[in-house]
């Protein structure tokens, strides 16, 4: 589901000082880009990609969703501090080290290519395990394209995730991923 996932603080631009603050109180959050759903979401206007965030201490409390656009501008304002823009929606994220940093701008730029050219191949690998040496840094090859197709291409998507979740497969990314889409099916 993952394309990568690393461990940052969340940021949020403060307009009043012009600075960036840490959101909601800051701590380490597990802060990803993940595919979606494919074609569900385009027939609503949205989109497949979401960087999605939950903080570590707070046992998995959602501190960031943000679904991604074509036009994103993404900044790389140091090593280990990027930003972007979403309409007008400013995100940042303080990464604990440059290589998870670059990690994730490489996961951003696949997301972002794979909705320019509309591709649904979004779930190659972007690096090998050898060259990211943490374990806090991983991606998945198994898009949620893939998933849907393989359990019941009969059945919605949505009911897809529901039949995970209850045969205890206890995956709380796609238990996340579920109510999120429950939300937007609504």
């Amino acid at each position: 589901i993952y394309i990568v996932r690393v461990k940052a603080v969340v940021m949020t631009r403060d307009e009043s000082s012009g600075g960036w603050l840490a959101q909601e109180g800051g701590g380490l959050s597990r802060v990803g880009v993940c595919k979606v759903v494919p074609a569900d979401l385009e027939l609503l206007g949205r989109n497949g990609f979401l960087i999605f965030g939950e903080r570590v201490k707070d046992k998995e409390q959602v501190i960031l969703q943000c679904f991604l656009k074509k036009d994103l501008v993404y900044t790389k304002a140091t090593p280990t501090f990027h930003h972007w823009r979403v309409d007008n929606r400013k995100c940042g994220l303080s990464f604990q080290s440059p290589a998870d940093a670059r990690a994730f701008d490489r996961g951003v730029r696949k997301a972002i290519e794979d909705l320019t050219e509309g591709s649904t191949t979004s779930s190659s690998t972007l690096q090998n395990e050898a060259e990211l040496g943490d374990d806090d840094v991983f991606t998945v090859s198994l898009g949620l394209e893939s998933l849907h197709s393989c359990i019941c291409p009969q059945m919605s998507l949505k009911d897809d995730l529901l039949f995970l979740f209850n045969q205890r497969s206890h995956n709380f990314s796609i238990f996340i991923i579920w109510c999120i889409l429950t939300n937007i099916l609504k």
